[in-house]
């Protein structure tokens, strides 16, 4: 295999103290292979759906892979080539990677490529002869490095279709871009002027050097949605290499799992919640504690060895690999919190069938509308929802539904072990619009809706209120029923 292009990294955690996960227990799930021996997930997104590479029958080559709805799908290489790996995912299960060709064991003819459901789009270059793609965010902003008119690769971000050189820190040498923030930031490494390499961070089209742990290396590998970058660096004199986490513009040093020698990490969620390996296999980090994930496994993780957790979602699932001496596999895996909370949602005033209708519940920072795990849930029939969540303490928890208003409990306790029994919640309905306030544009989108139903010009399923399939008066009587009502902030 090509390999993990980051090479060592590090991840970590700047969450609050009243935020723990390091208790939580996870079940393993084997994603297999293509057919072939040997398989590495890379990529992981809030759906629970993996990207990563894997021998195909007969080991000969390598392709990548996207593991969804129970099965592992071969993506296939760009024309010309032999092997693909997969590298980023966003969740529209949009996947990106680089594929190539080796030639007497050197990598030819790589380019990075995007996956949207068909056939591997060929990204090409910045005008140079090859490029790797790395970070995909939802909005299908594309990043990674690729050869311009020099020698040497540099950072870009691709829009649309549209490649651009990000450039980097000073001098006359190259950069790389690793990850796409769900807020617009870009994190990666950059040469600088003194020819050492330094972790960036560009927000606001600015590239920022994010300095080191007091050594001359450091590397940004993710970025989360509250800003927190999270990689590696050398320590003073370069005596070590040590996960950090840069936040309110200063670099922290995570250190190392006890009796280790070095770590590296690889993701970061909304929570803070940090994973990576080091000495001794994968780990996982918060609350300024790092422990082993092998110490953490359930049954279903007999026998294995999680040698590298490459990627973390919000519900703290982690993606990587892992390996089993009684089968001798090295294999993709999936890890699942055994933990999270139960509860119901009520709709108020719905005649539809609840379970098609997605509802999202938050789990927050009490007293406050920070975001620490955001997830879209189906409830069944009778109103009552599962979420997966590796959060310990206590925490608010809101729910939100299209056209309903939010609704906020507080002093939830999530303990870490076990499904918690949670809030239940009864939304109010006539939130056309979405802005949690029931008032004259909700009234107005009734109007711009009246009479339609699916398939007319003019359809609005969120004004559709009771779920009748069409909008009529009684959509109108609900909008009047909670005039003025407005949800919780």
């Amino acid at each position: 295999m090509k390999g993990f292009a980051r090479g060592a990294c590090v991840c970590v955690c700047g969450a609050p103290a009243a935020i723990g996960f390091c208790q939580v227990k996870y079940s393993l799930l084997d994603l297999g292979t293509l057919g072939g021996s040997g398989s590495q997930a890379y990529a992981l997104n809030s759906l629970g759906q993996v990207a990563g590479i894997s021998d195909v029958p007969g080991n000969a080559t390598q392709h990548a892979f996207l593991y969804s709805g129970g099965r592992m799908i071969d993506l296939g290489t760009l024309s010309g080539r032999s092997i693909s790996c997969a590298y980023g995912i966003n969740d529209s299960g949009q996947v990106v990677g680089s594929s190539y060709s080796v030639s007497n064991g050197a990598v030819v003819h790589d380019h990075a490529f995007l996956y949207s459901g068909s056939a591997l789009v060929d990204l090409g270059t910045l005008g140079g002869g090859g490029s790797d793609a790395y970070g995909i965010d939802d909005s299908g902003r594309v990043v990674g490095q690729s050869y311009a008119a020099g020698i040497f690769e540099q950072a870009f971000v691709d829009s649309n279709g549209v490649m651009s050189n990000l450039g980097n820190l000073g001098g006359p040498w190259g950069s790389c871009a690793y990850a796409a923030g769900p807020a617009g930031q870009i994190a990666g490494v950059s040469f600088t002027g003194g020819a050492d390499q330094h972790a960036f961070l560009v927000s606001a089209g600015v590239m920022r050097d994010l300095g080191t742990l007091g050594g001359s290396t450091s590397i940004a590998f993710a970025v989360n949605a509250r800003g927190q970058v999270v990689g590696w660096s050398t320590t003073t004199h370069n005596a070590a290499q040590h996960a950090f986490l840069y936040g309110n513009g200063g670099m922290s040093d995570l250190g190392t799992v006890p009796g280790a020698t070095w770590s590296q990490a690889s993701g970061i969620n909304l929570g803070g919640q940090v994973v990576g390996w080091g000495t001794g296999g994968a780990f996982v980090y918060s609350n300024g504690t790092m422990a082993s994930l092998n110490s953490l496994l359930d049954s279903s993780g007999t026998g294995w060895n999680v040698e590298q957790a490459a990627a973390v979602n919000d519900s703290g699932q982690i993606a990587g690999y892992a390996y089993n001496a009684m089968t001798g596999a090295q294999h993709a895996v999936l890890l699942t919190p055994d933990a999270g909370l139960t509860g119901t949602v009520a709709l108020q005033d719905y005649d539809g069938d609840v379970a098609d209708v997605p509802v999202v519940i938050e789990i927050r920072l009490p007293g406050t509308t920070t975001v620490l795990q955001r997830q879209t849930v189906a409830v069944n029939s009778s109103g009552s929802f599962t979420m997966v969540s590796a959060l310990t303490g206590t925490f608010d928890v809101a729910a939100k539904a299209s056209h309903w208003l939010r609704r906020t409990m507080s002093n939830v306790v999530l303990s870490g072990r076990g499904f918690v029994s949670g809030p239940n919640f009864s939304l109010i309905n006539g939130d056309v619009n979405g802005d949690n306030v029931i008032d004259l544009a909700d009234l107005s989108g009734i109007s711009a809706a009246w009479h339609s139903t699916p398939g007319s010009s003019n359809w609005n399923p969120n004004a559709d209120l009771t779920g009748q399939g069409t909008v009529n008066l009684e959509d109108w009587n609900v909008v009047a029923k909670n005039w003025r009502m407005s949800g919780d902030p």
